[in-house]
């Protein structure tokens, strides 16, 4: 299976680790070096996560990076539906994690990529598969 044509979403912590280019993520700059080869959607839910999280300059960066790929990145500006967060909630997602999870569902998008141990263990039986920055590195055929 491969990443590289079809929509994934990027979660929070993708987005921030790789802006940051940690020295303990190495995998999530990694990621946002091969955005000219993937589709990614933003959900709002994460865009705010962002906004709260990022410095003024990264966030000029993440917007810069989202102007070079215009064909591949989309900032979806839609708030998720209520009944969906709350399917989420119900089944035992945080507040925030519900949210991105809901817009995963509304959008039909099949992967999220992240680092937040929570998608991984909060719930079972996502509508969508959760892979870690590494597995999606690897299904990009950038690391073996």
């Amino acid at each position: 299976m491969s990443i590289d044509n079809e929509w994934i979403v990027l979660d929070t912590n993708i987005w921030i680790f790789g802006l940051r280019n940690q020295a303990d993520q190495p995998d999530c700059y990694q990621l946002l070096q091969r955005l000219n080869k993937l589709y990614v959607k933003t959900p709002y839910q994460i865009f705010l996560e962002l906004q709260a999280n990022l410095s003024p300059d990264e966030l000029n960066r993440f917007f810069r990076i989202i102007h070079l790929y215009p064909n591949r990145i989309e900032l979806l500006w839609v708030k998720a539906e209520f009944d969906l967060i709350n399917k989420y909630r119900d089944l035992g997602c945080k507040l925030g994690d519900a949210s991105i999870a809901a817009h995963l569902e509304m959008m039909s998008i099949k992967t999220l990529v992240s680092e937040n141990r929570d998608f991984f263990e909060e719930i079972k039986g996502f509508p969508f598969r959760v892979l870690r920055v590494n597995e999606a590195l690897r299904e990009s055929g950038i690391v073996k």
